[in-house]
């Protein structure tokens, strides 16, 4: 058994950059006409400059929300041409940790994505250093889904629940990533005494054709982990034979020390395993290597 391809659901999703919607930049712009043209049909001037000092604040944000997305699309860009390999990671993490963005919410967060691919209890400490209020609001949802896998890979239950309840997985910013988040805080739910919830939003996803084969996985995963605590444990063992049949490696996620997993459950992963086709014919495959001695 692979721990990369046990742990496969659990590999942390590079984030993609948020934006304004061109429907919400025309509802603004529409609102800021009609403001001005009722100023100017009044002909109040004190009316006139207030809408003038609210269009003038309006127009000050939205460069500093334009000028943060182009710095998160940047970092993202680099993201996303990081993950082919540990030296990949490397060089990436070297220039994020250059110039004087380097202590920026933005980059501390980047900077935890690829760390969490070879050193979970590093990225932890890594985003750690800055509180979630620290971090722009777009993105904290983000942050608290990342802090909540790495919690669950490391077998932090409870920390994983406390970022789990923090994620909002109805942020309209966030559609995209509804599936994968509802399928990782089901797990930290079904994993400190949600179970019921758990299977809820379990229930309720809605699978996108991006990345779906993953996504599913993680959701079987937590459904398992939502049937053994809801002490349906014969569900849970019919669950985990069919994960086995698909790939024997994803009942890592159940059987490995580092992810903590309740010891009846462990067992009943490992009884799983080891009546499997793949482990009989491992057996005798090393059986034969020893006669052929």
């Amino acid at each position: 058994m692979t721990e990369a391809a046990a742990a496969d659901g659990d590999k942390p999703q590079v984030v993609q950059a948020g934006g304004v919607s061109k429907k919400r930049l025309i509802m603004i712009a529409l609102v800021t006409a009609a403001a001005w043209a009722f100023a100017i049909y009044t002909g109040s001037l004190v009316l006139q400059i207030i809408v003038g000092v609210l269009t003038l604040a309006m127009l000050t944000l939205m460069f500093i929300s334009f000028r943060m997305l182009a710095k998160q699309k940047k970092v993202v860009s680099l993201l996303q041409g990081s993950t082919a390999s540990p030296e990949a990671r490397r060089d990436a993490l070297a220039k994020l940790g250059e110039g004087k963005d380097a202590d920026s919410p933005t980059n501390i967060f980047a900077r935890a994505q690829l760390q969490a691919q070879d050193d979970p209890d590093a990225a932890l400490r890594l985003l750690d250093r800055v509180e979630l209020s620290k971090y722009p609001p777009m993105m904290q949802d983000d942050v608290s889904l990342l802090r909540c896998q790495l919690c669950l890979g490391t077998g932090r239950t409870q920390e994983a629940r406390k970022s789990a309840d923090l994620i909002n997985l109805d942020n309209p910013s966030r559609a995209q990533m509804k599936a994968m988040s509802s399928a990782i805080v089901a797990e930290a739910w079904a994993r400190t005494g949600k179970s019921k919830d758990a299977l809820a939003i379990l229930e309720a996803i809605e699978y996108p054709k991006e990345n779906r084969d993953q996504i599913e996985v993680q959701a079987r995963i937590s459904r398992i982990f939502a049937r053994f605590a809801s002490n349906q444990r014969g569900a849970a063992r019919n669950e985990l034979n069919a994960l086995a049949n698909e790939n024997p490696d994803y009942l890592g996620k159940f059987v490995m020390p580092q992810f903590k997993v309740h010891p009846e459950l462990q067992k009943l992963a490992r009884s799983v395993l080891q009546s499997h086709p793949s482990a009989r014919q491992a057996v005798k495959g090393s059986a034969a290597k020893r006669i052929g001695r």
